[in-house]
């Protein structure tokens, strides 16, 4: 897990769990950590490993470490399988409570659930199904060239399967930000999580920052940062 930091040195302090394969220096998440910068904001960006063995020990206690030795965090961002991250790690007491998810993977697609039952069967942690970026499912303004193929492997499907069955129940502060076409998380799990006033709904891809409506949804992203739920009423 590693962290990079981003915007004014006086802004304000907010946590960024970024989802599986991100990158700070991949455009479009740099678009997000500079538009962030712009509203103020000093963004600890955490990039997280994309093949682990065990969830708490390589996702959530560095998490945990990395916050315990920074600044106060008075709100969280996060995105995808940062999302997952994002959700134990506020209910173990580490991230603060007023958080808005991007696109949280809380629910496997329906796409995914047979073959990650069949790949979370096998005995290793070898990267053994390619995965390559491509437009359609990222969103219109995303460069897949721009990103290096991954691969999963069987021990991370087993740890973001029970991840997502221990799934903490959401605090009252949580806001998620989600489009109903995307194809890699299953939005019903957002909807069992949270009530449709802490919803916002996007029309784009799996990352609203590469989606050509994204100055409006990160506005309204921002706000709901600064305000809360309140923010989407």
């Amino acid at each position: 897990m590693e962290f990079t930091v981003h915007g004014p040195d006086d802004g304000e302090p907010l946590l960024f769990v970024m989802g599986w394969g991100n990158t700070a220096d991949q455009p479009e998440p740099r678009w997000l950590l500079d538009t962030l910068a712009d509203e103020g904001y000093r963004t600890h960006a955490c990039e997280i490993p994309t093949n682990v063995t065990s969830f708490e020990d390589e996702y959530l206690r560095p998490l945990a470490d990395y916050v315990a030795d920074g600044p106060d965090f008075d709100r969280a961002l996060s995105h995808s399988t940062g999302g997952l991250i994002a959700a134990h790690a506020i209910d173990d007491g580490v991230l603060p409570k007023q958080a808005v998810h991007l696109s949280p993977w809380w629910g496997l697609h329906p796409s995914q659930r047979l073959p990650f039952r069949v790949l979370g069967a096998l005995p290793t942690s070898r990267e053994l199904v390619p995965v390559e970026p491509d437009r359609d499912t990222l969103g219109a303004l995303a460069d897949p060239s721009a990103r290096e193929a991954l691969g999963l492997a069987p021990s991370f499907v087993r740890e973001i399967r029970r991840a997502q069955e221990s799934l903490p129940r959401a605090a009252d502060d949580e806001v998620a930000f989600c489009t109903l076409t995307d194809g890699l998380v299953g939005v019903d799990a957002v909807g069992e999580r949270l009530p449709a006033d802490r919803i916002r709904l996007y029309d784009g891809g799996h990352e609203c920052f590469a989606s050509p409506d994204r100055d409006q949804i990160v506005a309204e992203a921002v706000a709901a940062l600064r305000e809360g739920p309140a923010a989407l009423g």
